[in-house]
């Protein structure tokens, strides 16, 4: 492979578009959602310029609860801050490294573009802090409400014959088919929901019922939460309800209408 077949590699997924502040780059580099890596390039003065994102990624951060203020991660932020030469713009809340000459920008921007790749190493503690916090919510409910009713296990699988994928929640009632429970942080965990339901019910034909319990629509794609709608015994969404989203799956699993909280 020579240099201009690094180039093209490098350069044929990057797109360049004029905007009032300057130019919009986004590049062939995405995050864990999927999202591509972008920035933007503004002329500050003459022959002055300067990198920055969209001002979205901080705040994000500490709204989800990162707290850069002291400790570890306060730690972590400003060695990497110092690493790439960037800076953060306190009115605007960018990521930004600035007084840049024209001649500089390349450089720099490849400089940006790495920084942009490892701040995003925060956003995933961050969400795997929120898919433990659901899952410890979610578990504390639904033990709560088939208390004495039905037996409740964790990252268990549904029965010898169904052990392809571990239930995130197996609760078995007395005389009632057992009820696993999937949580949906993501479409792949609601894909095997799915096939462990197609395979219970046209491979095995064992009695059980699958449901998904999601933390909120927006963790899933339209097309996967559609299907789980459609096909599993039940999907039920967890914050702003979340009483009422576990008895329903309690129910499932003891029958009747009464549960206990």
């Amino acid at each position: 492979m020579n240099k201009e077949e690094l180039c093209k590699a490098f350069c044929n997924d990057l797109r360049i578009q004029i905007v009032p502040a300057g130019l919009a780059v986004t590049t062939a580099f995405s995050s864990s959602d999927g999202d591509r890596i972008g920035f933007y390039v503004t002329q500050q003065g003459e022959n002055i310029f300067r990198i920055e994102d969209d001002g979205v990624t901080l705040p994000y951060l500490e709204g989800s609860g990162v707290d850069f203020r002291s400790g570890t991660r306060a730690e972590a932020l400003s060695e990497l801050l110092r690493e790439y030469g960037v800076r953060i713009d306190e009115s605007s809340r960018e990521f930004y490294i600035g007084q840049l000459a024209e001649t500089d920008v390349p450089a720099a921007a490849l400089k940006f573009v790495a920084f942009s790749l490892r701040i995003r190493d925060f956003m995933l503690m961050t969400e795997f802090r929120v898919a433990t916090t659901f899952r410890e919510d979610a578990a504390k409910l639904l033990k709560e409400a088939v208390e004495g009713k039905a037996k409740f296990e964790e990252n268990a699988i549904i029965g010898p014959s169904l052990a392809d994928f571990t239930a995130d929640f197996v609760l078995r009632g007395p005389s009632r088919p057992p009820v696993a429970v999937y949580l949906g942080i993501s479409d792949n965990r609601i894909l095997e929901a799915l096939f462990m339901q197609m395979r219970a019910r046209y491979e095995v034909e064992e009695p059980v019922s699958i449901v998904a319990l999601i933390e909120q629509r927006r963790a899933l794609s339209s097309k996967v939460l559609q299907q789980a709608m459609n096909r599993l015994d039940a999907v039920t969404e967890f914050r702003g309800d979340e009483i009422a989203a576990v008895e329903r799956i309690a129910r499932t699993a003891i029958g009747g209408s009464h549960v206990r909280h």
